[in-house]
């Protein structure tokens, strides 16, 4: 038996710290306001997954106006026929199944890094990384559908930061998991252990 250290598993490593780095990048999109904004400097528009906020001049130095997704679109809807050609039904419940699936993908990364970190390998029903998978996957479909159907006219509002760090979330997540599915898989049994032993007959 050769006397020589273990060496480090380079691909546990790197996945942990992939996972925690995507993890933090989704929960962070989720909780942030900056999926859509502008950049008017005298009047501040951003959107979230859940809600939006409007700031400028027309609401005092410091004040801002709040709605919910839904609210505003209905908001715009309310003032005729030429604003609500520029809304869309779809606008508010993607941002809410982002905003779930976005969670669901950083709760398995999490999961994931912190059964490679404690050397467990448990034979669950679904593991952490295919949790992760699943919620990236989804996310990333709606969250472009919830982009695409961005409310306003064209120009009135942009891709903001949050957009761009759920993104790289998820490319980040997608390796992570991946890497971390090999690291966390189960060990396989031996299929040789209960054999019958010729010297007891």
């Amino acid at each position: 038996m050769s006397d020589e250290p273990e060496k480090p598993n380079n691909h546990r490593v790197i996945g942990i710290v992939l996972a925690l780095v995507a993890g933090a990048a989704l929960i962070y999109s989720a909780v942030t306001r900056q999926w859509l904004s502008n950049g008017n400097m005298y009047e501040q528009i951003s959107f979230g997954l859940r809600d939006m906020s409007q700031c400028g001049s027309a609401f005092g130095e410091n004040d801002c106006d709040h709605y919910s997704n839904s609210e505003f679109v209905q908001h715009l809807r309310d003032f005729g026929e030429s604003s609500a050609i520029n809304t869309s039904g779809a606008f508010a419940p993607m941002g809410w199944i982002t905003l779930v699936a976005a969670l669901i993908a950083a709760l398995g990364l999490l999961a994931a890094a912190g059964l490679a970190i404690a050397n467990k390998k448990p034979d669950l029903p679904m593991t952490p990384s295919t949790l992760a998978l699943l919620g990236i996957i989804i996310g990333i479909i709606t969250g472009c559908v919830f982009i695409a159907t961005k409310p306003g006219p064209a120009g009135f509002v942009g891709a903001g930061l949050s957009f761009w760090v759920f993104g790289g979330g998820c490319v980040l997540g997608i390796a992570a998991a991946q890497m971390l599915a090999k690291v966390n898989r189960p060990l396989d049994p031996d299929l040789m252990s209960d054999t019958m032993n010729a010297d007891d007959f």
